[in-house]
């Protein structure tokens, strides 16, 4: 398994830790009754509302970054520029989290473009490699 792919599934691992902090939060916010209920009438507000935003976004990210990443195991191409964007993503995937979460909308945005960036050179990487 190249590096690219563990990075891959620590930045997946970190999903799953995120969306048990959502759901902490919501469960803060309403309680476990109405959550275990229908859940129809609820709409999560506040940084429970914002955490549920920040994973879905996270999800988003995730299936973005593996069609490149899975291409780039499929021709067993590693290189260090192909490592360094993944962690520089993973880094800042995990800081839009945090930053989402506390309202911090600038540095939130500036944070979403980079791991986005970091997307598109990977898939550059994979297309320039194949």
């Amino acid at each position: 398994m190249i590096f690219e792919m563990k990075l891959v599934l620590v930045y997946a691992l970190s999903v799953i830790f995120m969306l048990l902090v959502q759901s902490f939060l919501t469960t803060r916010q309403y309680g476990i009754r109405p959550l275990v209920e229908y859940k129809e009438h609820i709409t999560l507000t506040g940084i429970a509302g914002r955490s549920d935003r920040a994973v879905k976004n996270s999800l988003i990210s995730l299936i973005f970054l593996l069609p490149a990443i899975l291409a780039l195991v499929s021709i067993q191409h590693t290189s260090a520029g192909s490592i360094l964007a993944l962690q520089i993503f993973l880094c800042i995937r995990i800081l839009y989290f945090v930053a989402y979460l506390f309202s911090i909308t600038w540095v939130r945005s500036c944070f979403w473009w980079m791991g986005t960036f970091c997307i598109f050179y990977l898939y550059a990487v994979a297309i320039g490699s194949a």
